[in-house]
């Protein structure tokens, strides 16, 4: 890992908290849906009610992007960390980055006059994260590659953070 560079964290960690929660519940809730019309499916035998569990399922995708579309980072010597919403860090090395693209999943510039400009990249990996980031691949436009986002809304110091992966981004 080497020496700790940065933190960076998002600027609201009790939204980030409460965010995390209900997420969380979402699934969670999605989960009990989908075995609750599968169990009445098999006990009153409606051939059709099993199509609905599909469709529940796939309710749970745009929560399943959003609990890793922007992990908290610490920057390392030789590479990231990535901290998600509810699942487990994984370790990035600089070496296994594979690319930087402009971020269209977020809304870019000022919405109201009182908010801040947004802006922000994607970064796709190769190979170095779980499965479940390459939901955030699929939704950008990026294909099945594993991706996580970079925001000036969802981390402190975005500046920073986006200088120290563009300049361990390896050179192709």
């Amino acid at each position: 890992m080497g020496a700790r560079l940065s933190d960076h964290p998002h600027p609201q960690p009790g939204l980030r908290r409460v965010t995390g929660w209900l997420i969380a519940a979402g699934l969670l809730g999605i989960v009990a849906g989908v075995v609750g019309l599968l169990a009445l499916a098999i006990g009153y035998r409606l051939p059709l009610l099993p199509l609905a569990a599909i469709f529940l399922a796939t309710l749970a995708a745009p929560l399943l992007l959003l609990s890793v579309l922007h992990p908290q980072v610490t920057v390392y010597e030789q590479g990231l960390w990535l901290k998600p919403l509810l699942w487990r860090g994984s370790w990035v090395t600089w070496s296994a980055l594979a690319g930087l693209h402009d971020h269209t999943l977020i809304q870019r510039g000022q919405r109201t006059r009182w908010d801040r400009a947004r802006d922000g990249h994607l970064i796709t990996v190769a190979g170095a994260l779980p499965p479940m980031y390459a939901i955030v691949g699929l939704m950008a436009g990026l294909g099945v590659r594993r991706a996580f986002g970079v925001a000036t809304h969802s981390h402190r110091d975005y500046a920073a953070l986006l200088g120290a992966i563009r300049r361990n981004l390896p050179r192709a």
